[in-house]
């Protein structure tokens, strides 16, 4: 819909909404429901007021009935709650803000628990202090202790006065004397329980005292058994003299480890050493203690003074002038050759046998040093497992007097505790709580207040009125305005026409008033709808436009008529078809017969350029709807009204179609599938907006293109600002324009 001219801005704003890619909606799809409280606040505004008065009229009257008839009278006592006062017995951290707090919710649920209210129904003082509220829990002649119980629950009750240590206690009744005497006795009760309790309490304390010490006793002679046993067991003294043996002997075996392991290690490197020489091909070095060792070897000494002895022969020889060429020489230098010879190889073979001998007295010894090494880590091996398990016993015995002696200390400050409890009489020193305020007769009532009872009674008629109207309006599913149709999904709102009886013109004839009143209200609507329209038809090259209303009296004839006026005055030239052969009516709003016309040249007994009529309107002709004996409905969907249309856009700029209303026959949709683009005219207040979906999503499936919803006959009570836009706009098209400086 289009806005009137204050108000363009929010209309389209609401109203255009393209189709998206997911294709048409179901045509049972109702769109959802959207409330504007400002709108429906406006709109109900007097109903509301009216509301208001009614609700303090109910709450008024509702005070003074019910003050006369069911006063209720409160009587209050109020508690004081006492931090915990220094006990031994009590563990420390117990009296903070959080065990304050806990200890004085317990108190008000003790308040109205079952044992006091046993105590008051029982009490013989409530038939004489509380006749009247007795007799309402006696069951012939004895109070009914369960009913009574009942009864004094919704009597009597007990809060905590936020951010004090206060704790209130309230009875109410009928009677301002029975309401205190009520509170009295609930007080009396709730005391007594407190005094009981406090008493089990101290009872309870020095018993559990008791218990805990007896309990300490009985482990501190459970773990002495288990001492002595491990003491007789184990003998303690043998323990800790076996003990230091072990340590000493483990020190003096790791120390005898540790030089043998230095020896292994030496002898290892004498015997790799010895084994590398003899298998080195340079051959065994011997040293000089082993050759001097060689050299004392007897045969050895026999074979060099045999040597020395032929060589002195020899020496004789040379002295008595024998030439080495004599026989007797020679004789003597093979002797001393071969002993030579010989003494060398007994050198060597002597050599071989000592360094042999060395050998293997060095790996005799790495072997016995190896198991002396493995003797003695078996000995240390033993020795820790021995200390080991001499550590544990005596742990054991350190574990077992640690224990008896915390059981000691805990067992010895306890029995202070106790003594400390029985001296300081706790029992006697009364409890925690005390009355800083005893119960008072009440001068006036508690209920009914005036001034709860006047905004409960506003509250609940406001209420009631207010949940009426928004059940109205969502159980009302008719188009009002145009935000009624932007809430149809994809529905595009090209403009709205409101009721011509608010035009201040009120113009006599609706078909023609942007012809005869150009000024009026309902022609600038016009106007504002021929923009955007004339816009997307023209951009997309469109010259046919299908109108189309959904129920009879919709308007779509006004709306097919104004707006060929409107497109007329834009210089353009219209042709309007009457395509409705069942109710057709352009011809008498010009003034001129129904035949010839469109049903004619559809059935080719007419030409369109014979039929089409001039109108007194320039630019403005008309196709009547024909002679009924050739109004055959089927014709508007044929090829030969794809033709007529085609035709009659070469002559002319816009080509309106004029149909039955889509809700009682098909030819608006047969029609879609042959024109260019089509509209959906709705009327406020008479469709609603599921059947608008519907024909919305049927428009939108043709051949034609969708271009929009207008809204017809909209209602100012309906539309928020519209009333005073209407008055602003007429104002401003009627004011004299020589003092208008805008």
């Amino acid at each position: 819909m289009s806005s009137l001219p204050a108000q363009p801005a929010p209309i389209h704003a609401q109203g255009a909404r393209r189709p998206g890619p997911s294709g048409p909606a179901p045509s049972s799809q109702v769109p959802a429901v959207t409330i504007d409280p400002i709108k429906l606040a406006r709109k109900y505004m007097w109903l509301g007021v009216a509301a208001v008065i009614v609700g303090v009229i109910m709450g008024l009257g509702s005070f003074y009935v019910l003050r006369k008839v069911a006063p209720k009278y409160t009587s209050e006592v109020i508690f004081e709650c006492l931090p915990p006062e220094d006990d031994p017995s009590i563990r420390e951290g117990t009296g903070d803000e959080d065990e304050m707090e806990r200890f004085m919710l317990s108190q008000v649920s003790r308040i109205v628990s079952e044992p006091v209210f046993d105590r008051i129904a029982l009490d013989p003082r409530l038939n004489t202090q509380a006749p009247n509220w007795a007799k309402t829990v006696t069951n012939k002649g004895v109070i009914d202790k369960i009913e009574a119980v009942e009864e004094l629950a919704d009597t009597v009750r007990a809060r905590i006065m936020p951010g004090t240590n206060y704790i209130r206690m309230t009875a109410v009744n009928s009677s301002p004397t029975e309401a205190t005497a009520l509170a009295a006795l609930a007080k009396d009760a709730y005391l007594f329980e407190l005094r009981k309790a406090s008493n089990d309490e101290f009872t309870g304390r020095k018993d559990s005292i008791k218990q805990q010490i007896d309990g300490i006793e009985q482990d501190i002679a459970d773990l002495n058994s288990r001492r002595g046993r491990i003491v007789t067991e184990e003998g303690i003294d043998a323990v800790e003299q076996n003990q230091t043996e072990a340590s000493q002997n483990l020190s003096l075996v790791v120390g005898q480890l540790v030089l043998l392991t230095q020896a292994i290690e030496a002898a290892k490197v004498r015997v790799a050493h010895l084994e590398t020489m003899l298998k080195s091909e340079a051959g065994i070095t011997y040293t000089d203690t082993q050759r001097m060792i060689v050299e004392q070897n007897t045969h050895v000494a026999t074979l060099v003074n045999q040597l020395q002895t032929l060589k002195t022969a020899r020496r004789g020889l040379q002295q008595r002038g024998v030439m080495p060429g004599h026989r007797n020489y020679k004789n003597v230098e093979a002797q001393i050759a071969a002993t030579e010879q010989e003494l060398q190889n007994t050198r060597e073979e002597e050599l071989l046998k000592l360094f042999n001998g060395e050998l293997d007295s060095s790996r005799q010894t790495l072997s016995q040093y190896s198991a002396q090494e493995a003797d003695l880590l078996r000995q240390r091996e033993d020795l820790r497992l021995e200390m080991t398990d001499l550590t544990r016993i005596l742990a054991d015995i350190e574990d077992l007097d640690a224990r008896i002696s915390q059981l000691i200390t805990s067992r010895t400050e306890l029995e202070v505790n106790l003594r400390s409890v029985t001296a300081t009489g706790v029992a006697e020193r009364g409890p925690r709580v005390m009355v800083i305020q005893a119960e008072r007769i009440p001068n006036r009532v508690s209920f009914p207040q005036v001034f709860v009872m006047v905004p409960a009674g506003v509250l609940l008629a406001f209420s009631l009125v207010a949940g009426l109207v928004v059940v109205r309006e969502v159980l009302d599913q008719r188009v009002k305005s145009p935000s009624d149709v932007a809430m149809i999904p994809r529905a595009r709102v090209l403009g709205m026409i409101p009721v011509a009886s608010e035009d201040p013109l009120s113009p006599d004839s609706i078909e023609t008033v942007f012809r005869d009143e150009p000024k009026s209200i309902l022609a600038e609507s016009f106007r504002q709808i021929r923009t955007p329209l004339l816009k997307k038809m023209q951009r997309a090259g469109h010259r046919s436009l299908l109108v189309v209303s959904g129920m009879p009296g919709s308007g779509a004839t006004s709306v097919t008529t104004n707006l060929a006026f409107a497109c007329a005055a834009a210089e353009q030239r219209v042709l309007i078809i009457d395509a409705n052969f069942r109710r057709s009516n352009v011809h008498r709003i010009f003034g001129q017969g129904e035949a010839p016309g469109l049903s004619d040249v559809l059935a080719g007994a007419a030409a369109l350029s014979k039929v089409a009529r001039k109108t007194d309107s320039e630019r403005v002709d008309i196709l009547p709807a024909g002679s009924k004996e050739h109004r055959v409905f089927e014709r508007l969907g044929s090829e030969k009204m794809s033709e007529l249309l085609a035709e009659a856009s070469t002559d002319y700029d816009m080509v309106l179609i004029d149909v039955s209303p889509a809700i009682v026959s098909g030819d608006a949709v047969s029609l879609a599938n042959r024109v260019d683009a089509s509209i959906l005219v709705v009327r406020a207040l008479f469709e609603k907006r599921g059947m608008v979906a519907r024909l919305r999503n049927e428009l939108d499936d043709a051949r034609g293109e969708m271009l929009g919803v207008v809204v017809n006959a909209v209602r100012s009570a309906a539309g928020g600002y519209m009333r005073k836009n209407i008055r602003t706009s007429h104002a401003y098209q009627s004011e004299d324009p020589k003092g208008d400086n805008n």
